[in-house]
């Protein structure tokens, strides 16, 4: 299952964010971010653990309902337990425009660190495919925050 902490939601975003589940048991896989405005479809696939801290992080974005286009997170290993292959497709609308693997880390000590640069790469990816302004996030990898 995909843990996402509640508090990360903000009430304002809540309308451009949906929550995507298996059609039998109703168990979440991921997230869609945005689709109010016309734009690219980006895929982010990576495990439960990186990309469950990585979709906290864009919920706390107050502009992500600005987002041009949709960004699609989503857990492999819900989609592996689940083997719900068939919904997946379902729920990205045709072919993604780029697709971004997140970083294997199972080791807790790195998870932190990886998250946060996962959340840097998605960002930037969306600042280059025009569907966020990109105002406050370094092109140089090394200095994201």
């Amino acid at each position: 299952m995909l843990d996402i902490a509640m508090e990360a939601w903000d009430q304002n975003s809540a309308a451009f964010v949906e929550v995507l589940t298996t059609n039998q048991q109703g168990k979440p896989f991921g997230l869609k971010f945005g689709g109010a405005f016309a734009g690219p479809n980006v895929l982010v696939a990576g495990h439960r653990p990186l990309t469950s801290m990585v979709c906290d992080r864009l919920l706390q974005l107050p502009t992500i309902h600005w987002m041009r286009g949709t960004l699609t997170v989503i857990s492999l290993d819900a989609l592996e337990e689940a083997a719900m292959s068939r919904s997946v497709a379902s729920v990205i609308e045709g072919r993604p425009d780029e697709l971004l693997f997140l970083p294997y880390a199972p080791r807790t000590a790195f998870r932190e660190a990886a998250a946060k640069e996962s959340y840097w790469s998605i960002l930037r990816l969306c600042t280059s495919l025009g569907m966020i302004s990109g105002r406050g996030i370094p092109s140089n990898p090394n200095l994201a925050k």
